[in-house]
């Protein structure tokens, strides 16, 4: 995908907060497929993946024996196999990992990130809307010979998209195309809108950190607790019919010139060191020098304001309200 690289350098980004086309080349892909590739991903990962079809995606994960997640992937069915949306940061790492229980599954596993222009879009605008690309309906999916496209959560009353093309020449037309109405934005952008739906996304920083629950992923729909056995299962089950949540992810913003990074620690209020209380899991600072910050902490703690950077102390969490609805403590 170099062409689809040297167009996008041509292009002047910067941070928008709606109404925007942005590069999603940090985005990676995972191409699983071969006889055996539902069933190993059915015994791999957190959701049940035999409730997707070609025209719906779903949100999962991967986590070890001991339930600490792995990472965080959208799941999207093809003709031949599956495609795993995460972090291209993530990608090796994750195919290393699942290639080791392969064992004589009928699977191959690839990085196909360099097969694809990827580029995401946030919008209201009704002719981008209509296209006849890009899904009607929330966690649906297009897909032809050389696209694929999904349809996300909305946010602030705009439609959010990720679209997949096999040809840098149609991606440049469906870019060009949609330019026309909406601003160019750099990636930043298209992580401040995961943040703002209350989308956690897993870097290397905080891999094998938090339970999936701890990430809201049971409000998500990102895990079924009817399916078989995955890694981690007893763990994640124990804590969904047993156990005491103590740990949410929280939304909040403040104003910064120093945006927090995933894996930061916060701490109590008054505490001079790390405390265990919780940790940042993604953090973007938008056009108006507002940092919206996505972290996961002890719920009594985050609930009761008692929380603070470590690296910033004078930046106390105030936690404000997830688009989503979160039980009561």
């Amino acid at each position: 995908m170099q062409h689809w690289q040297e167009f996008i350098e041509s292009q002047s980004a910067k941070m928008a907060s709606g109404n925007f086309i942005c590069d999603a080349s940090e985005l990676g892909l995972i191409l699983v497929n071969g006889d055996d590739a539902e069933s190993f991903l059915q015994n791999q990962l957190s959701n049940d993946i035999s409730h997707i079809d070609e025209t719906r995606f779903q949100l999962s994960s991967y986590s070890t024996a001991k339930g600490r997640m792995l990472s965080i992937f959208r799941v999207v069915r093809i003709s031949n196999g599956f495609i795993l949306i995460t972090p291209l940061s993530m990608v090796e790492t994750l195919l290393q990992r699942l290639q080791m229980f392969v064992i004589q599954a009928k699977v191959s596993l690839a990085n196909a990130s360099d097969h694809f222009a990827r580029f995401a879009l946030q919008t209201d605008n009704k002719d981008i809307i209509k296209h006849p690309d890009l899904p009607e309906l929330e966690g649906r999916v297009i897909q032809n010979d050389s696209l694929i496209s999904l349809r996300l959560g909305s946010l602030d009353q705009q439609k959010r998209y990720l679209v997949l093309c096999l040809s840098a020449d149609e991606a440049r037309s469906m870019w060009n195309e949609f330019k026309q109405h909406l601003q160019v934005a750099n990636f930043d952008a298209w992580r401040l809108s995961q943040i703002k739906s209350g989308i956690p996304t897993i870097y290397p920083q905080t891999s094998e950190e938090f339970v999936l629950q701890m990430a809201n992923l049971d409000l998500l729909e990102g895990v079924s607790f009817k399916k078989g056995c995955f890694p981690g299962q007893e763990i994640i089950a124990r804590m969904h019919y047993l156990g005491k949540l103590k740990r949410r992810l929280f939304l909040t913003s403040f104003r910064t010139d120093q945006c927090p990074l995933p894996g930061d620690d916060i701490i109590s209020l008054g505490a001079q060191s790390a405390d265990g209380s919780g940790k940042v899991v993604d953090a973007v600072i938008d056009e108006e020098g507002i940092c919206y910050c996505l972290f996961i902490a002890q719920i009594k703690k985050a609930s009761n304001n008692e929380l603070c950077l470590m690296d910033q102390p004078q930046l106390a969490f105030t936690s404000i309200n997830m688009p989503y609805t979160v039980p009561e403590i």
